[in-house]
């Protein structure tokens, strides 16, 4: 690497940590990637991997989801379309049908590409359905990913690209000299740098404690589920009151649940047997639906549901990236945090993601 290049390190190889890496490196920079980990490991090997702009209201997140659908095309373009992405849709609805449709009216006014299905639409976009809702909300751009794949890529796209990839070293703590940052420690040994992206999830309010940057996160862990089928029983994403789920390969479904407790009755366990019994019932075809595996992730969910993204206050050369959607938004985040890393200049997109809204 060019000598005396300022040097970046970039703490977690999840899906957001690697985009970031990879925008990074692919601008010249010189970058370090580090996990304590394999690329692609920790909560994004847990991922549903929707790329979605219409779950739940629109909100301030709104325009960076609709970043991220042309950003996700762009950077697939870019690694010679080796993210794999589906682009199936997306069909959600909710019990009340007029919830529904001030969803479908809430992202409309956003400029996201949703429509409203009756049933007769509803009967030919997903034909397996077997109770179909009055209606329900059509995001015919959305699409899927294995977000685990998509950080090996990224993260060897960043190597190919001049980045230094880490794996399996913990880092232990920020180095902080003369009140900016130095660098970080690691279980191998210290790592000097310039600028330190965190990019660790649930990880990162415990590495920025001991600096005094707050990073208030809920830990909420989520249940992925692999399923076998005998065929493709479904075009695209299907969420609604009784399961959320997807056609992964020919003859594997996904499914997302929200963690309860650990009892016997709400525990991961209990939870699939009740998904399993929704997909069989559900779906002409589902009876032979079979459960393959349970993953439980921990997702980083900021305290005002808003992304962290931006540099630390207080703390010169530091830089945070924690969110949730990491899935969705990491080619924009990814795009936006490498352009103000290296050019100095804030992205508006960003602007309601700024850590300094939580320092007292």
């Amino acid at each position: 690497m060019e000598a005396g290049k300022s040097h970046t390190v970039v703490v977690g190889a999840g899906i957001v940590g690697t985009a970031i890496a990879y925008h990074l490196a692919r601008r010249g920079a010189r970058v370090t990637l580090i996990d304590s980990g394999p690329p692609g490991g920790g909560v994004t090997a847990r991922a549903f991997g929707w790329i979605n702009v219409s779950y739940g209201t629109a909100g301030p997140n709104a325009p960076l989801r609709g970043l991220a659908l042309v950003d996700y095309r762009r950077l697939d373009r870019e690694l010679g379309h080796g993210l794999n992405i589906d682009w199936c849709g997306a069909l959600t609805w909710s019990t009340d049908p007029a919830e529904t449709e001030r969803m479908v009216r809430d992202h409309a006014a956003h400029g996201h590409d949703v429509r409203l299905l009756d049933r007769a639409d509803i009967a030919r976009a997903e034909p397996a359905l077997v109770d179909l809702p009055n209606c329900a909300a059509h995001a015919v751009g959305e699409g899927a990913i294995d977000a685990a794949a998509a950080a090996r890529t990224l993260s060897e796209a960043a190597r190919v690209a001049g980045a230094e990839v880490v794996a399996e070293t913990a880092v232990t703590a920020i180095r902080v000299t003369d009140r900016r940052v130095a660098g970080i420690d690691t279980a191998a040994g210290p790592i000097v740098a310039d600028t330190v992206v965190l990019a660790a999830g649930t990880g990162s309010p415990e590495l920025c404690a001991p600096l005094g940057v707050a990073v208030p996160i809920r830990r909420s862990p989520a249940i992925r589920l692999r399923l076998r089928t005998p065929g493709p029983l479904v075009n695209g994403i299907v969420q609604g009151p009784a399961f959320e789920i997807r056609q992964a390969a020919t003859t594997t479904l996904y499914a997302a649940e929200d963690y309860i407790d650990d009892s016997a009755d709400n525990g991961p366990d209990a939870i699939a047997g009740r998904t399993l019994a929704a997909i069989r019932a559900g779906l002409r075809g589902g009876k032979r639906v079979e459960l393959q595996d349970t993953l439980v992730g921990l997702r980083a969910i900021p305290a005002d549901g808003h992304p962290i993204i931006g540099p630390a206050p207080s703390v010169p050369g530091l830089y945070l990236a924690v969110m949730h959607a990491g899935v969705t938004l990491a080619p924009t985040v990814g795009r936006l945090a490498a352009a103000e890393i290296l050019d100095g200049n804030p992205a508006p997109a960003l602007g309601h993601c700024r850590p300094d809204r939580f320092s007292v």
